[in-house]
């Protein structure tokens, strides 16, 4: 995979982590409950409809991690850009200790909460991240 390549995808899973940390925000403003409370549903297999997302502690959690996704999005576009663009080395290091970090926190607690699930989706996530930094071949410097 070349650098480019390598760019456009890391900007494609970022803003994809934009759009969904702003989920629950836009469900609650629209009112929207449900398509929150299916994907918890999701990450506590079997679809049973035991989870909801109507109470307020469960909207403010919620408020707290989709502004932390939309945050790890827009970083990872910024480093992208102005960081593993120039200097592919750091930039992919920057983007790997942010989105491992992530990764093995969010995991962790989901796996303690019994929403085993979620690491599945996490690591799917995950590599959408990694894959691209670990395949890419950074361009070689032109000598002037």
């Amino acid at each position: 995979m070349t650098q480019d390549r390598a760019i456009y995808l890391l900007k494609l899973t970022s803003l994809g982590t934009v759009l969904f940390g702003l989920i629950p925000l836009f469900a609650m403003i629209g009112g929207l409950h449900g398509i929150v409370g299916w994907f918890l549903d999701l990450t506590h297999l079997p679809l049973d409809g035991a989870q909801s997302f109507g109470g307020d502690s469960e909207k403010v959690l919620a408020a707290i991690g989709g502004g932390l996704m939309v945050s790890l999005g827009v970083v990872t576009w910024q480093v992208t850009i102005r960081v593993y663009a120039n200097d592919a080395e750091t930039g992919a290091s920057i983007i790997s200790w942010g989105v491992w970090s992530w990764y093995v926190v969010d995991s962790a607690g989901s796996f303690v909460a019994g929403a085993w699930f979620n690491v599945v989706m996490n690591t799917g996530f995950l590599l959408m991240f990694v894959l691209p930094i670990t395949l890419a071949k950074p361009r070689q410097a032109v000598a002037a």
